[in-house]
């Protein structure tokens, strides 16, 4: 063997290893920790127990807490639990290869694991009402990234792990929520306007309240489900002594890497209101003298009066928070009395960051009334039967394929088989590491790919039989047969390519899991017959001895 096949045995080995450990969070069994609050009941306890007395798990506790074991454990069960009376806290337990190889389970559809699904509209002729004019396409584009905007602040209301949010073309958003248990009350949530107030901060209290989560909290991050945070804001205004005239809440960042917010840390406001978001008539983002980014404001009649009163000399030196859905997205300082019904917020942002508070104003001045136009919702025992549906058809065309190709080729029908298999854990490992989400057409998407798979194996074998019977050696006949085939197996999967590619950008939903899934399976299935079996056969053709190939 060569220094070089050396080296690609070298790559074929570290790759095939490190693509098993890769599927390992998504094949594997999964751990969940339910922690159990001080204050539940045994027949509390005991219906938590219950959920899980099937034999397909495995039940361990310690203290207040179980660990439940096993592989039919998802995201809908998970929020299942959470709202379940006696239960703290519930999360999945991270398996050793996601901290150590940065891996990620492949996440399934509502249509595996139950849930909701919705999309939503903003009422544009309610808004179009209210404007006196037509609504042209930036607005449309804008009123529905501003409903965006109000959607990602209350969802967590829901108590939903992983919930998947995001715009459906200019005019229309879809919202999946796994496991969810009450949609009558998401339907009435989400189609309610928001309610944006402008609050003194209370600075105090709130370097109080910063000081006890240094000193008392823990975690690593903030609950973010609201009961919980109720319960936590609550101790804390109890240990601190905050005053009757102010209220604990939560001031909200946006993760960049993800654009969800998250509670960043806890801040005292007084309760009293000083502007409503109906006191803004106007918000826009604009630049400074120094050319810095700002957003831009004017008030109402009655505002500016609300506003100069609000800035008057007595709050100079004080923050004055925007408050959304009981969320603080934002705590200008008041620098200066604005008594003229316009102003400016500064702070350093990004152009993204300045539209974002942008839109929170808006949804102030001018609230966004959602309507929903679709609805679906699968229950969990539906999913689970479509998965058992989709391994069972994937076990069988595998079996079918795999058989034929042994038939017909003999032992380089094995070498096939065993592309075939290194293909779909090519193709696990790279769901995986991108954090897929699985639908019931991206399994679809999986098992048209089992039965393409082989097409290159096809042209190659029946390339290396012409070469044989041109009267070529056995190893001559396995390089030009590679060589010929290549040109013909690269344009013939780079139309599919092209037409899944197309159909990821433009589709949504179950299109998108389609394409996606079909566009990795051809390339993992090109990488695997052009490179991994050539490697094999170019190991066959170094035996001087062999005279004859069985294909």
């Amino acid at each position: 063997m060569t220094r070089g096949m050396s080296y690609k045995l070298i790559f074929i080995i570290l790759l095939i290893t490190l693509s098993v450990l890769l599927i390992l969070p998504t094949v594997g069994s999964k751990k969940m920790k339910i922690d159990i609050s001080s204050s539940a009941t045994a027949q509390e306890i005991e219906a938590i127990e219950s959920r899980f007395k099937d034999k397909e798990y495995e039940v361990t506790k310690d203290g207040n807490s179980f660990t439940v074991t096993g592989s039919n454990l998802t995201d809908a069960i998970m929020n299942e639990i959470a709202i379940m009376k006696g239960v703290k806290d519930v999360h999945f337990l991270k398996h050793w290869v996601e901290n150590t190889f940065l891996a990620k389970k492949i996440n399934l559809g509502l249509d595996l694991q139950g849930g909701m699904d919705l999309v939503l509209q903003a009422n544009f002729e309610g808004i179009k009402q209210k404007l006196g004019r037509e609504l042209t396409e930036k607005d449309r584009n804008e009123i529905t990234q501003q409903a965006l905007e109000l959607i990602r602040n209350r969802i967590d209301k829901f108590g939903v792990s992983e919930p998947s949010i995001r715009p459906r073309g200019n005019e229309a958003i879809e919202i999946q929520l796994p496991g969810v248990k009450n949609p009558e009350g998401v339907k009435k949530s989400l189609g309610e306007t928001g309610m944006l107030e402008y609050r003194l901060v209370d600075e105090k209290s709130s370097n109080n309240a910063k000081k006890w989560v240094v000193e008392n909290f823990k975690e690593k991050s903030f609950p973010e489900e609201w009961g919980k945070q109720r319960e936590l804001l609550d101790k804390i205004s109890k240990d601190i002594n905050l005053p009757k005239t102010s209220e604990l809440l939560f001031y909200y960042s946006r993760d960049k890497s993800t654009g969800k917010i998250f509670p960043e840390y806890p801040i005292a406001l007084e309760k009293q209101i000083l502007l409503e978001g109906t006191d803004i008539q106007e918000a826009r983002v604009d630049r400074d003298e120094y050319g810095q980014i700002i957003v831009a404001f004017k008030t109402t009649a009655n505002g500016a009066v609300k506003f100069a009163d609000a800035t008057s000399d007595k709050n100079h030196g004080k923050k004055l928070a925007i408050v959304l859905d009981n969320k603080v997205r934002n705590a200008p300082n008041i620098r200066e009395t604005i008594a003229s019904g316009s102003g400016n917020i500064s702070g350093g942002f990004s152009w993204d960051e300045a539209l974002t508070l942008t839109r929170i104003i808006k949804e102030g001045a001018l609230p966004v009334d959602l309507k929903i136009i679709e609805e679906r919702t699968v229950g969990p025992s539906l999913g689970q039967d479509s998965i058992e549906s989709g391994v069972k058809a994937i076990v069988i065309g595998l079996i079918g394929v795999m058989a034929f190709m042994l038939i017909y080729y003999k032992v380089a029908g094995i070498i096939a088989n065993v592309g075939l298999i290194l293909n779909i854990i090519f193709m696990l490992a790279l769901l995986s590491l991108l954090g897929f989400t699985l639908t019931l057409p991206g399994i679809a998407g999986f098992i048209l790919t089992v039965g393409m798979a082989v097409d290159a194996n096809v042209i190659i074998y029946e390339r290396i039989k012409e070469e044989i019977k041109k009267g070529k050696s056995v190893r001559m006949s396995i390089v030009s047969g590679f060589d010929k085939a290549f040109w013909t197996i690269f344009d013939a999967n780079l139309t599919t390519l092209i037409a899944a590619f197309i159909l990821s950008q433009f589709g949504t939903g179950p299109i998108k899991g389609f394409a996606v899934t079909l566009f990795i399976g051809i390339l993992s299935s090109m990488f695997v017959a052009l490179y991994v079996t050539r490697f094999i056969y170019e190991i066959i053709s170094l035996k001087k001895k062999i005279k004859k190939l069985y294909i």
